[in-house]
């Protein structure tokens, strides 16, 4: 049996049990789920197949924009909700929220969905804000804020096929130009993904992450650690040094063998 092999929470580092993460990762298979602790990657596996489009978690559950519904975690696996084709799930602090095919934007409360109103190809839910191909929309108004061809947002944040948008009460100001295809904050750190690499945002500066593999990254969340993953399947996690088991930190890699990768969450 490979250390790989090993579930995390088997392990001890640094003479005592590093907290455990499960991130789940979707695709074009289905959701695959992710055992990570203290910069190690142990094992993963398929837990729900279907055509995953996106994925989001908050406060210990994980919802599933699907080719034919919003899925939602429970003790027994993921359950559907009879919302119909989906293509973005995201939580505010209200709870859950997604987007169909057909434009409807609603709110899952008590076993029920609620229409909020219609923005058409949605690709993206974060917080009080929607990214759609016609630009930023606030929740749950659903008042348009600007831009366009917008394919990720982020508190404050928003990642466009022409740049990546920091927004300062109503104004957006272009950060860095060309296409962005993710972007995650959380109030403390910041990443962005574009064609070239993985950024940072470091004291007022953006840096490149120094990635151990050189694939397109999709998706980027804040946990625990700063976890990625890339078009290609690999899962990407970065943790600071005094978390990990041999003290270097950095960022860790695992290929999972899964197609078609759209994005990354932890609930």
């Amino acid at each position: 049996m490979s250390d790989d092999d090993i579930a995390l929470s088997e392990k001890r580092m640094y003479g005592q049990k590093r907290p455990e993460t499960h991130a789940y990762v979707a695709s074009g298979l289905g959701v695959t789920r992710v055992e990570t602790a203290g910069g190690q990657v142990g094992r993963f596996s398929l837990v729900k197949r279907c055509t995953a489009r996106d994925v989001a978690g908050s406060n210990g559950e994980i919802a599933v924009a699907a080719g034919d519904d919003v899925l939602v975690s429970t003790d027994e696996g993921f359950a559907p909700t009879e919302f119909g084709p989906a293509t973005a799930v995201g939580y505010d602090s209200d709870g859950l929220l997604a987007a169909g095919e057909d434009g409807t934007v609603a709110r899952y409360a008590a076993g029920e969905w609620a229409t909020l109103g219609q923005v058409a190809a949605v690709r993206a839910i974060d917080g009080d804000l929607l990214g759609a191909e016609g630009g930023v929309y606030g929740l749950p108004s659903l008042d348009r804020f600007g831009l366009a061809d917008v394919t990720d947002v982020a508190p404050d944040y928003a990642a466009t096929t022409a740049g990546l948008y920091e927004r300062d009460g109503d104004e957006w100001t272009e950060v860095r130009s060309g296409p962005y295809s993710a972007v995650a904050s959380d109030g403390e750190r910041v990443h962005a993904a574009a064609d070239d690499g993985l950024f940072e945002l470091v004291d007022g500066a953006w840096e490149r992450c120094p990635l151990p593999v050189d694939e397109h990254v999709v998706d980027v969340v804040h946990g625990a650690d700063v976890y990625a993953v890339t078009e290609a399947g690999t899962f990407l996690v970065e943790t600071e040094a005094e978390a990990t088991a041999d003290g270097r930190g950095g960022w860790r890699q695992r290929s999972l063998g899964v197609p078609d990768v759209v994005g990354v969450a932890v609930a």
